[in-house]
């Protein structure tokens, strides 16, 4: 082996042990640097889609939180007294009524109770829709119509308060058709 060819492989592992030693600075930049893309690709996407309030309760989080033992309390109560049940099975575009109603568990018409309700989209709550009571005749209400715009996924949610004080809660799925 001549001096020329030696001294060339020795630059030749010199450059090589240089790059080998390059390795990790550069995979642990390009790590960071990665780690701040996906970083502001998810603020961004927060951004884009925000939290929406679940209002199952028809109250703010903090509330139900703190009241949360007497709600579920109230509502077995209600459950062991009362039944309900909703005409709403389906939903078309247009015009849409919703009626419900509420008896005894010995079959007798709950004419008093204090009915909230609350048609709305399980990902947003841009096309919320809050029927008012129409009238109420032997436990049964109906509420004022209502538009559908989109169809898809649509819940009803109830808030129904008797006036010995026992609440219930529900929520149904609908499918919205042409």
């Amino acid at each position: 082996m001549s001096k020329k060819d030696f001294f060339t492989k020795e630059i030749v592992l010199k450059k090589q042990s240089k790059l080998s030693e390059l390795r990790w600075p550069i995979g642990i930049i390009l790590a960071i640097f990665g780690l701040i893309g996906l970083s502001i690709w998810t603020i961004e996407q927060a951004n884009i889609n925000p939290v929406v309030e679940d209002d199952f309760y028809f109250d703010t989080y903090q509330n139900v939180e703190r009241n949360i033992n007497d709600i579920i309390k109230k509502q077995q109560a209600f459950d062991k007294k009362y039944t309900v049940s909703l005409d709403a099975k389906k939903f078309i575009l247009g015009k849409n009524s919703v009626s419900l109603t509420i008896m005894t568990k010995e079959n007798q018409p709950v004419n008093d109770a204090n009915i909230t309700i609350k048609i709305t989209r399980p990902d947003t709550n841009q096309y919320d829709k809050k029927p008012k009571l129409k009238s109420h005749e032997n436990g049964t209400y109906r509420f004022e119509s209502f538009e559908i715009e989109k169809i898809g996924r649509w819940q009803i949610m109830t808030k129904i308060a008797t006036p010995d004080e026992l609440i219930s809660f529900t929520k149904t799925e609908v499918n919205a058709t042409r």
